[in-house]
């Protein structure tokens, strides 16, 4: 009983010592991606790894989601997957539809077989202007969330790799004057930025 007494008086300032350790570097960091891994490091600052994707890039034709009604953009470092809302969902709701979830399982597909696993992915939601900016960025981040939700419950991705974006009525890809531009105007976007493979 002795030993174990003077054992735990030894061993728990060596505790303290070491935890105090840690804080102090992290302290000491200028910023918390000092301490990450080189791969991670370079992924920190989302806003660097977003900065030059091109939204309006040159559609690609991929095979794996023919007739999926989902236009694909992108290059061999992006790609963009679009989705309008009445595919995904019904008229102002969140809940993806049956339909929707189809989908969803082929755009999972093709992320998996273009990434291997690597790379970040954003899923962005965007609304008309027909109602409230703060009820579209509302409904555009519901609605995003149900997909994220989906794809690292069903599809198999990491929740790290994801982060779910509310753009509402910003970013219009038609007029928002008819009835045919709105509906374009409502859709989800799924952006994926394939991490850059070491040499």
């Amino acid at each position: 009983m002795k030993n174990l007494q003077i054992l735990t008086a030894f061993l728990f300032p060596v505790f303290l010592f070491s935890c105090s350790d840690t804080g102090q570097r992290i302290e000491n960091a200028d910023s918390v991606s000092e301490m990450a891994t080189v791969d991670t490091a370079v992924w920190f600052d989302d806003d660097r790894v977003w900065e030059n994707v091109d939204f309006e890039g040159p559609i690609r034709e991929e095979p794996e989601l023919a007739g999926a009604d989902v236009t694909v953009r992108g290059n061999d470092t992006v790609t963009i997957y679009q989705a309008n809302e009445d595919i995904l969902f019904d008229l102002d709701k969140a809940q993806l539809r049956d339909a929707g979830v189809e989908k969803l399982q082929k755009i999972a597909e093709n992320i998996k077989n273009t990434t291997n696993g690597l790379g970040k992915i954003r899923v962005m939601g965007f609304t008309d202007s027909l109602a409230s900016k703060a009820y579209n960025r509302d409904l555009g981040r519901e609605r995003a969330k149900a997909v994220e939700d989906w794809l690292t419950s069903n599809g198999g991705f990491d929740s790290n790799r994801i982060r779910v974006i509310s753009k509402g009525e910003q970013n219009p890809v038609e007029t928002n004057a008819t009835a045919e531009g709105r509906q374009q105007n409502r859709r989800v976007e799924i952006v994926v930025v394939r991490m850059p493979q070491s040499s």
